[in-house]
């Protein structure tokens, strides 16, 4: 039987106040025609003090989850 699934990363930079910015992404895998999100986090712990910054390290940290999360599925 092949399972065919897919994991994808959403990338959302929070703005806390003005100038500080923290990173916040969601997995979400797709299997069977059906969206299920497995992990949402919020990385309060780094700010970054622009909203690209937050993005790259949100898509950073999000791929790098998702990777293994690919792995653990095989």
């Amino acid at each position: 039987m092949n399972q065919n699934n897919a994991f994808t990363v959403s990338i959302y930079p929070i703005q806390h106040e003005p100038g500080v910015w923290f990173a916040n992404y969601t997995i979400s895998e797709y299997r069977n025609g059906a969206e299920r999100v497995v992990a949402n986090v919020s990385m309060r712990h780094a700010t970054h003090a622009s909203e690209a910054v937050a993005k790259k390290a949100a898509r950073h940290a999000g791929e790098q989850a998702a990777a293994r999360f690919r792995l653990r599925t095989r």
